[in-house]
Formats: structure tokens, C-alpha cells, sequence
């Protein structure tokens, strides 16, 4: 369905207009060299994010409002947008990591509050749906992949299971999404969270010690990466997966990430350089005037804010070194 890209006129203008509140390398600067948390939290005050932390009795309940924060951001660009469809179509990221928090705090016997107040289902349904194992009201696919998630899980009896199979879920509709609108740019963006999400169920299998078999099964397709080539280094070492990728554009990304991963047992770098990665992406359709892409652009602008503000505060909070916090944070969008 081809789609007048002149409509997104007053869209674009808006968001340019609030990516001029989005917070820049100074403000993080600040607030990593801040001394302790208050500190970086009064630096956070001086900027959009005022009125809310007025608010805020303890430092530590700041979650509430990164959450409300991105719920508004959401909303905005979705009433904004002259095709909602579109950005609603992106709600769907946000309720299967809802699912994701509510499946591993079912599973691990633990509350969690990393639940996020945006998508297209009520938290409280979510919640209701995992609890008591009822997913009637949920979509088809979903449906099936939340079964399957509670036999996965007591077969293997590891929560990495749930992003696994939801993640499949996930990308299925979001690709047959893109193509129904014939948005190029959604699917280039999904083509590559599905590779960066490939390669980091490899190396996950790999370290899970499991087969080549279930690999096949849970690896998503539609990627830009072949399933097969990536299902025969199950058995090989990192270092020709490395080889292997030499010559593409993730090389950088799975030289350093990857072999991080393997060495030292930590995934951090390699989710860092991700979200770089998509980043770099989503800003070369910043300056189209008259499309979807800075609407996308500006949601994952907002993400990466609130996560890295969540890297800081948490960073204080816990008394880590300020290049310790330094090193975890990702690339500004502005």
C-alpha cells in the first residue's frame, strides 16, 4: 500500500521541534561527573524532564517516571502521525517486553518493576494473562508463543527461552507489517534487529551448550544474514564467525561485542554496539522532510534517552566509578 509521503509534513515539523528538548552529550557529561545521585539528578531537573522530578520524593523511584516519560512520548507521536497504523504497529515491542519482565518474574519467583506503561495491551490484562496461565485474549501468534514459552521453560529451565520465543513473534508480524505499507525504511530497520538478534541467540545457544536443532528452531527468519550459514557455526568457534562476517556491516560490532561475549562471559559491549549500530541507522533518515522516518527516529531518540539516563542514576546509585558508567552508555541520536 503506497502511501503520499507529503502527509507526514506537519509530523516532521513537530518532532523537530521536540528533538530540540532531547537531552545532548553535555547534560550526560554532567550527570556522570556529578558526585552521587542527587546531584545528577539535579542535573536532569534543568531539563524536560522538571516538572516530573519536582515530583519525585526518592531518588530510587525514578523508574516511574523514565516510564511516564516514554508512555507520553509514544502517545504523541502516534497522534501526531497522518498514518497511526504505522506507529501503533511499533506498540507491539513494548507489550512483548512486558510479556518478557512478566514471564521471567513468574519463572524466577521474583516482582519485578522494569514493566513498561506503553503498547497496544493493558498491563493488568498482561499480568492476569501470566499469572494465572489464561492467554485467551491474546492474538493468535502470541497466543501459541506464551504456551509454548511455559513448555519451553520446563523442559530447559532457562528464562533466556522467553526472549527467544517471543522475539519470533515479534519480528514475524512487524516484518509482514512493513511490507504490507511497502515502508523500505521499516524494513531495513527490521531486517537489522533481526540480524543483531540472530547473532546474539548464536552465541547465547552456544554458551547454553545446546544443539544445532534447536538453534534451527528458534533463529528468525528474514534477516539479511542466512539462517544456514549462522546454524553451522554452532559447532565452530567464535573466531570464524568473526571471519565470516569480515567483509559485512557488522563486522566492527562482532569483532569486539561477540568476541567480549565469548571471552569474558559479558554481553554488555555487544548490546551497547547494537543500539549504536541502530542508531547510526535511523539517523540517516533524520533529515527526510516528509516521511515516517524521523516519527521512528525520534521514538528510539527517546528509548536510547531514558536507558541511558537509567545507566547513570543506576550507575550513582550503586557508586560505580564514572568511567565504569561512561563506557555502558550509548550514542545520542541529536
Amino acid at each position: 500500500m503506497l502511501i503520499d509521503d507529503t502527509i507526514y509534513g506537519y509530523a516532521v515539523a513537530r518532532v523537530k521541534a521536540m528533538e530540540t528538548r532531547l537531552l545532548d552529550q553535555g547534560h550526560f557529561e554532567r550527570m556522570i561527573n556529578s558526585s552521587n545521585t542527587d546531584e545528577a539528578l539535579k542535573v536532569l531537573s534543568e531539563t524536560a524532564y522538571s516538572a516530573a522530578l519536582a515530583e519525585l520524593e526518592d531518588a530510587y523511584n525514578f523508574e516511574a517516571v523514565l516510564g511516564d516519560e516514554l508512555s507520553y512520548t509514544f502517545n504523541t507521536v502516534l497522534n501526531i502521525s497522518p498514518v497511526p497504523e504505522l506507529i501503533e504497529m511499533l506498540a507491539l515491542r513494548y507489550d512483548i517486553h512486558n510479556l518478557k519482565v512478566l514471564f521471567k518474574a513468574k519463572f524466577l519467583g521474583v516482582k519485578s518493576d522494569l514493566l513498561i506503561p506503553v503498547g497496544s495491551m493493558e498491563l493488568s490484562k498482561l499480568e492476569y494473562a501470566v499469572s494465572e496461565d489464561n492467554y485467551l485474549f491474546l492474538p493468535g501468534k502470541l497466543r501459541r508463543s506464551a504456551n509454548s514459552i511455559n513448555e519451553d521453560f520446563m523442559l530447559n529451565r532457562d528464562p533466556q527461552i522467553i526472549d527467544l520465543i517471543l522475539d519470533q513473534v515479534l519480528y514475524e508480524q512487524l516484518m509482514a507489517s512493513a511490507r504490507e505499507h511497502d515502508s523500505q525504511f521499516l524494513e531495513g530497520l527490521f531486517v537489522r534487529q533481526i540480524d543483531l538478534s540472530n547473532l546474539k541467540t548464536l552465541i547465547r545457544i552456544k554458551r547454553m551448550g545446546l544443539n544445532r536443532d534447536f538453534l534451527t528452531r528458534v533463529l528468525l527468519p528474514n534477516g539479511s544474514l542466512s539462517v544456514h550459514r549462522l546454524t553451522a557455526m554452532i559447532d565452530e568457534p567464535v573466531e570464524s564467525l568473526i571471519s565470516m562476517l569480515a567483509i559485512s556491516d557488522y563486522a566492527d560490532l562482532v569483532s569486539e561485542g561477540v568476541r567480549e561475549w565469548s571471552e569474558k562471559g559479558s554481553a554488555s559491549l555487544l548490546e551497547k554496539l547494537s543500539d549504536n549500530f541502530i542508531t547510526a541507522y535511523l539517523k540517516e533518515g533524520k533529515w527526510v522532510p516528509f516521511g515516517i522516518e524521523p516519527l521512528v527516529g525520534y521514538l528510539w531518540a527517546k528509548e536510547l534517552e531514558i536507558k541511558n539516563i537509567r545507566i547513570v542514576l543506576v550507575g550513582k546509585i550503586n557508586k560505580l566509578p564514572a568511567e565504569s558508567i561512561r563506557e555502558r552508555m550509548r550514542d545520542v541520536y541529536i
